[in-house]
């Protein structure tokens, strides 16, 4: 017990520590954790001493160009400002849900995966237009639930008496499928079904059946049959004649028979991909030969799902069979079995689960926990406030009683009051939505308005509670501010300042010289046909390349220029005047690139300022840089705490 309580008191300690300055430059100070998330971030694996010391002289060189940025008030400026904000929105979303109640979701999914379950099902919507039109419904919020309610409790009576679950189902549900299937819906599994139905389900013992729940469509009960080890995903393929609707007895005995006709051609070797595209009604078959998106079960008609998992191998073909949607044949193209590793499972099931409605609970469970952290605060009594609501609907107008103002605070988080005339301009906002406006409903306005207010504080102030935003953040703004300042003091001054460049050339001319090169014209077509046309007439591309590219609606694009051998595309050490080099296409969009030799240089030459002016630039740029880091340290003198360093090393 000492030994824990010591070993407590030490973690204590050691979190309540100050940051170690790593170095400092003037007043400004950078701790060892920023550094060291730097250099984790962008080290190759290299940790030896020399690594982390030459790494830690480009970050203060970093830090000093960006401070130069701030001291020049760069991070004002608009289009800054307006980078940093739209980075903000795209990365504050994943900060703005609970990762523990996320991660939960995740395990939870992951162990549901591992099994299948067979359930029945009583289904009653609030309107019967549901049932005719699932994909356009739209609750009317006058939509009358208490005849629904009625006839679920109906359903349930009967089932807790001991009917036949079957039987009761085929009376009371007014699911479309239940005179065939007598409400089974087969096996399933997760993310079969809205979250809240499939807990409801997967929680059920076997054998059982719910009491009647609500969703946003109607009202339910469910019952397990049976439950079984997962069995995975299928990748088929499948021809379907599918059903007019509403389709007559003939109609459907033509299918059939065309259904046999197409399966014993199957038998006797004919392609299934050929007879896909020529005769399912899948109106993606044409494309994919049939080929459907890999399912599990719980996702299609059970007959469907029944029929396509009992092929045995790879390479079967079903029988034809039928379901609601006209008649099916099944090619098995691979079975994708269940993973058991619950890392790799838990990585696909995340983004699912973000896109899955179940991430509402996870919303709800944060939104509660937010108000705690930005110091959420009453200040103004409930009752007094729906009177002055009150008034306030009534007259139509911003007038208080004596005391109360506009800016009469009646909640506030760390640094942002609400105000009485955020709350009364909200109600006008949001009344209509109310078909029983009433003070009764005044407190669920009130919480609904703490809610939305509390996120809305805690997204804009992110920085101030999570540290792994601040940090992006910062990072980016940053690096925002170093591409401004490089190019107003490094890049644009060497690229204007001619007579430098050429003093600098003048001073290393010896630096800039040829080696082993050619002279040559560059071609690059849009695709590898034209560039096969091309070579095919290339000497008449040779002799007029200008006119012919210019001519050609961008389909070629040609330039000529003296380069080195390493620089040339499709090249090697032995190239002649006249050759043309090996075309190379790009793979992502198809264009071709080649390379007519002109001329050979093999000895080295001096290059002319013109030609090595690329070259100069750089080095001159380097050079500008050196002398600026020089300035900004005499400006802000550098202090490297060296026993922090040795730290890091250990």
């Amino acid at each position: 017990m000492r030994k824990i309580l010591f070993f407590t008191v030490l973690l204590l300690t050691y979190n309540l520590l100050p940051a170690q300055t790593l170095f400092s430059y003037g007043r400004h100070k950078v701790d060892k954790e920023e550094f060291l998330r730097a250099f984790n971030k962008n080290n190759t694996g290299d940790s030896t001493e020399q690594a982390m010391r030459d790494y830690l002289n480009l970050y203060i060189g970093f830090k000093l160009k960006v401070q130069a940025a701030k001291d020049r008030k760069i991070d004002t400026l608009a289009d800054q400002k307006n980078d940093l904000l739209n980075f903000r929105r795209q990365i504050e979303k994943d900060y703005l849900i609970d990762d523990q109640v996320v991660n939960e979701l995740v395990k939870e999914a992951f162990q549901r995966s591992q099994k299948d379950i067979l359930i029945s099902h009583i289904f009653i919507p609030f309107e019967e237009s549901y049932i005719q039109d699932p994909s356009n419904y739209a609750m009317n919020n006058a939509a009358d639930t208490v005849v629904a309610w009625q006839k679920i409790q109906q359903a349930y009576s009967a089932a807790k008496r001991g009917d036949d679950f079957g039987s009761v189902a085929q009376q009371y549900s007014l699911d479309p499928s239940v005179k065939s299937n007598k409400g089974d819906l087969g096996f399933i599994t997760v993310f079969s079904l809205p979250y809240t139905l499939e807990s409801v389900a997967y929680t059920l013992p076997a054998g059982a059946f719910s009491e009647p729940i609500k969703s946003s469509v109607g009202y339910h009960i469910f019952k397990k049959i049976a439950e079984r080890p997962a069995i995975g995903k299928m990748r088929a393929a499948q021809i379907l004649l599918a059903y007019a609707s509403p389709a007559t007895d003939k109609e459907k005995q033509e299918q059939k028979k065309l259904a046999d006709s197409l399966y014993q051609a199957l038998q006797r070797g004919a392609d299934f991909e050929t007879l896909a595209k020529q005769f399912s009604s899948d109106r993606n078959a044409y494309t994919t030969g049939g080929l459907m998106p890999d399912f599990g079960v719980g996702r299609y008609d059970a007959a469907f799902e029944n029929a396509a998992f009992a092929l045995q191998k790879d390479g079967d073909i079903s029988a034809p069979f039928e379901t609601t949607y006209g008649i099916h044949i099944v090619k098995r193209i691979k079975r994708l079995p269940v993973s058991k590793d619950s890392t790799e499972a838990e990585n696909l099931f995340k983004e699912t689960i973000l896109q899955d409605n179940r991430v509402t609970l996870a919303n709800e469970k944060f939104a509660e926990q937010i108000g705690q952290r930005i110091g959420y605060k009453k200040q103004f009594p409930d009752e007094r406030l729906w009177q002055i609501t009150d008034h306030f609907i009534v007259n139509n107008n911003f007038s208080y009683p004596k005391g109360i103002a506009d800016q009469t605070i009646l909640f506030s988080f760390a640094k942002e009051d609400k105000t009485m005339k955020a709350w009364l301009s909200y109600v006008e906002t949001v009344r209509h939505n109310y078909s029983d406006f009433s003070p009764a409903a005044y407190p669920a306005i009130m919480k609904d308005f703490v809610s939305q207010s509390s996120k809305e504080y805690y997204r804009n102030h992110l920085e101030d509670y999570n540290s792994a935003f601040r940090n992006q953040l910062t990072e980016f703004e940053e690096g925002n501010l170093l591409f401004e300042i490089m190019e107003q003091e490094v890049w644009n001054k060497a690229a204007e300042d001619s007579k430098g460049l050429q003093q600098y050339y003048d001073q290393h001319k010896e630096k800039y010289t040829w080696g082993p090169s050619v002279n040559a014209i560059f071609f690059t077509a849009a695709d590898r046909k034209t560039a096969d046309e091309v070579i095919r007439d290339i000497d008449n591309y040779v002799k007029k390349w200008k006119t012919l590219a210019e001519s050609s609606s961008g389909n070629i694009i040609a330039d000529s220029a003296r380069v080195e051998l390493a620089q040339v595309p499709g090249g090697n050490g032995n190239l002649q005047p006249g050759q043309v080099t090996v075309p190379v296409t790009d793979i992502n969009n198809g264009s071709t690139n080649f390379v007519y030799i002109l001329k050979v240089y093999q000895e080295p030459a001096p290059r002319s300022f013109e030609e090595a002016k690329g070259l100069v630039i750089n080095d001159y740029q380097a050079v500008l840089e050196e002398k600026w880091l020089a300035r900004l340290k005499k400006k802000y003198p550098v202090k490297i705490n060296e026993p922090v360093f040795q730290s890091m090393l250990n």
